[in-house]
């Protein structure tokens, strides 16, 4: 049968060509003892029943020896209006693409009070890292990665601030009116 399917007797491939076809014989199973004497068994060190934190590890190629940095978290410290806020290391930063309106402060105020109350916050910087003032412009967010800036504009508190470039100002200026 294997002779018909593999069409042994076609002329034009196989003219020089001898076949044997043999059966194998059944091999029995390795034992344990046998395995174990064999020289290329690998024992790997680490044991699965242990967790792995995620967290603890670092991805990604490393080139030079600078130190891996990882996010730094704040708490909000003191709301001094929509735009500027001061950390709980007196760091006082504007918030980038975001401008206050004269007559929704207070509601705005009251929106970044609720949300920031007792949570973890992360800065991130553009690449203008400083206005006029000398204060450091930046995008907050919280731990769970909700985007602050974007959220203020987003529910209408503040306006899009058109007149600095930068990365986020097309996204920011679809999400509310700008000024």
């Amino acid at each position: 049968m294997i002779k018909e399917k593999v069409d042994v007797d076609q002329r034009t491939i196989f003219q020089d060509a001898n076949y044997e076809i043999t059966e194998q014989n059944e091999s029995e199973p390795a034992t344990t003892k046998e395995i174990n004497d064999l020289p290329y068994i690998f024992k790997d060190p680490v044991k699965f029943d242990k967790k792995v934190e995620p967290k603890t590890l670092s991805f990604g190629s490393k080139i030079d020896d600078s130190p891996i940095r990882r996010e730094r978290y704040y708490t909000v410290k003191e709301i001094i209006s929509p735009e500027i806020l001061i950390l709980n290391n007196g760091l006082k930063i504007r918030l980038l693409g975001v401008r206050e309106r004269g007559e929704d402060n207070g509601d705005a105020v009251q929106f970044l009070k609720d949300r920031t109350r007792g949570q973890k916050v992360s800065i991130k910087f553009d690449s203008t890292k400083h206005d006029d003032e000398d204060t450091l412009l930046c995008y907050l967010y919280l731990k769970n990665k909700t985007f602050v800036n974007a959220h203020l504009i987003k529910n209408d508190l503040v306006d899009a601030d058109v007149t600095r470039d930068y990365k986020y100002k097309t996204k920011f200026l679809t999400y509310g009116r700008g000024v």
